[in-house]
């Protein structure tokens, strides 16, 4: 396999969980709560930038509510993809992220910023303001 197509295929796996768990998540919710869920994914990566990671994990880890659901379905996500970086299924993901070396924290930060921003995509077209 190419890098090229293992390239593709990685961004088409995460496109088909992103809209898999939004679709999954807005069929669940309530409009009032599809509304926050869509709002918290849009801001998320902004936060992300200009916070850390560990940060941003750290809030919607204390926030709860849709904050945690997309704190659970990133973990998702990562534990499916970079499962070498979450050896520990017991430990939880912030505490996990926050402890990582520099280079394992750049690495899964791109990868959450390149999830959400399928996700914010897909919620986009499937919640209405």
């Amino acid at each position: 396999m190419t890098l090229e197509n293992h390239r593709v295929k990685i961004e088409n796996g995460r496109a088909d969980y992103a809209y898999n768990i939004v679709a999954n998540t807005i069929q669940k919710n309530s409009p009032e709560k599809n509304s926050e869920y869509r709002s918290y994914i849009k801001k998320l990566p902004s936060i992300i930038q200009v916070n850390g990671l560990g940060q941003a994990l750290a809030f919607c880890f204390s926030k709860g509510g849709e904050y945690k659901r997309i704190y659970d379905q990133i973990y998702g996500w990562l534990k499916i993809n970079n499962k070498e970086y979450f050896p520990n299924e017991n430990e939880e993901f912030v505490k996990a992220v926050i402890n990582m070396d520099s280079k394992e924290y750049r690495v899964i930060t791109m990868e959450v910023l390149a999830l959400l921003n399928w996700m914010r995509r897909f919620v986009d077209g499937m919640v209405k303001k």
